[in-house]
């Protein structure tokens, strides 16, 4: 553990099926790279099953639980990283409901200069299947939705168990949850305190083995955490006003949108850091396709919001494919970037939220349109669209709002024209009908 960077922290009680599944699918060539050197941690709550086997089979250290609780196991884990000189912790459940490909995004956001980094997750098998589940789905939006309420920031997973975090950020929140509220408290403390938080989707699977959460009874003790600890706290300087490279920034756009496809397209002014930013996310994401086309960049005209200035110059404009729609549809998310001006837009196409859901979405999807309509300003000028994110599977929905939850500038083409949103983030066109 002396040396590596960051550490890939698994808390476990009785999770053998889930650990072997788990460690089996960790991208273990890019945790060796030189000086990215990455530990995988298993800090284990007294298993009675073969956790511990599966783990010393495949060579992993086992730190044993001194506290009780899966919280209390989260923070003496990244204590005792810390104290070794590791600078950043993924945590992941040992179930197997997370996918471990966005450990490595997560880190090269966090090495960027973001304090936490939360996987908004988004299940597989698309809405719930049963009466159970759909408690358990509703249940973690009303309480996401209430904790952006009362700290009047857009928290779109407050109960994710998937995060990374810095090691230094994590101790001086002084965290006290020893169950599994310490999500809830870490996000809200977080907020508070004015921390720079990303919020990327994630796919979510069916767990192998036995929850361990009950849902009232653990609910109730995450409600009682955001009464607690949820209230305003200091906006976090935009990233776009800090001196950063534009492939990171670009990096977190590409999480929020899903896609499988970049296309940069740049004046030739701007292809050495076309290049740079091409690389970048070749090595950070390499599911995706990459592609680089230098040509003067054409625009169209522009008309600017009150508040808003005028965007000039030269562009690095980022296309970015959307997932899923219907054929014919215009899918594509564009990123106009202007170095000179340090200056970074997402324009969305026109439909979005605006057409019909996919098909595949069913009646939950169209169920989740009618709840558009509870779009609540923030105190920073965006919206809290939690009702619309976590229940309408549109995936133009879904991305228009992570965007906006990561602080994002988003504008809408209409008629040949472009709307500029300001810092805050604001989306220049109605909420859905309902």
């Amino acid at each position: 553990m002396v040396g590596a960077f960051a550490a890939v922290i698994l808390p476990t009680l009785n999770e053998e099926k889930g650990l072997a599944r788990t460690l089996s699918q960790l991208p273990l060539k890019q945790f060796s790279l030189p000086g990215r050197r990455v530990e995988v941690l298993v800090i284990d709550g007294g298993s009675t099953d073969g956790t511990l086997a599966v783990a010393q089979a495949a060579g992993v250290p086992v730190l044993t639980q001194t506290t009780r609780g899966k919280g209390a196991a989260v923070v003496e884990a990244i204590e005792w990283v810390r104290s070794l000189g590791v600078e950043y912790a993924v945590v992941l459940d040992a179930d197997a409901t997370y996918p471990p490909d966005r450990i490595i995004p997560t880190l090269d956001l966090l090495r960027s200069g973001t304090d936490l980094v939360i996987g908004v997750r988004r299940p597989v098998w698309g809405a719930p299947r049963n009466r159970v589940e759909l408690i358990h789905r509703f249940g973690n939006v009303l309480l996401s939705y209430t904790a952006s309420l009362l700290a009047r920031r857009t928290i779109l997973d407050l109960c994710s168990g998937f995060w990374g975090v810095s090691t230094d950020r994590f101790a001086g929140l002084s965290l006290g949850e020893h169950q599994f509220a310490i999500e809830g408290e870490l996000v809200l403390k977080s907020v508070r305190r004015g921390f720079r938080v990303r919020q990327i989707p994630i796919d979510y699977r069916d767990r192998l083995g036995e929850a361990k959460l009950h849902a009232f009874r653990d609910g109730g003790h995450i409600l009682l955490t955001i009464l607690e600890h949820a209230r305003p706290g200091r906006i976090p300087e935009p990233d776009e006003g800090r001196s950063q490279s534009w492939g990171r920034a670009v990096l977190a756009i590409c999480l929020a949108a899903g896609s499988s496809k970049a296309v940069l397209t740049c004046d030739p002014s701007e292809a050495a850091e076309a290049q740079i930013v091409a690389r970048y996310l070749r090595r950070t994401l390499p599911q995706t396709q990459v592609e680089v086309a230098s040509k003067p960049t054409p625009f169209a005209p522009m008309v600017a919001t009150p508040g808003a200035d005028r965007p000039a110059g030269s562009a690095l404009v980022v296309s970015l494919p959307m997932t899923g729609g219907s054929p014919g549809r215009s899918r594509a998310v564009t990123i106009s970037i202007r170095s000179h001006q340090r200056n970074l837009t997402v324009e969305l196409p026109s439909n979005v939220g605006d057409g019909p859901p996919d098909a595949a979405a069913g009646a939950w999807s169209r169920a989740g349109a009618r709840a558009a309509a509870f779009w609540l300003p923030d105190r920073s000028g965006s919206s809290l669209p939690l009702i619309t994110s976590r229940l309408n599977y549109d995936a133009q929905i879904q991305q228009r709002t992570l965007l906006q939850a990561n602080g994002f500038a988003t504008v809408v083409r209409r008629d040949s024209r472009t709307y500029w949103g300001n810092e805050t983030a604001t989306v220049n066109d109605p909420a859905p009908a309902v």
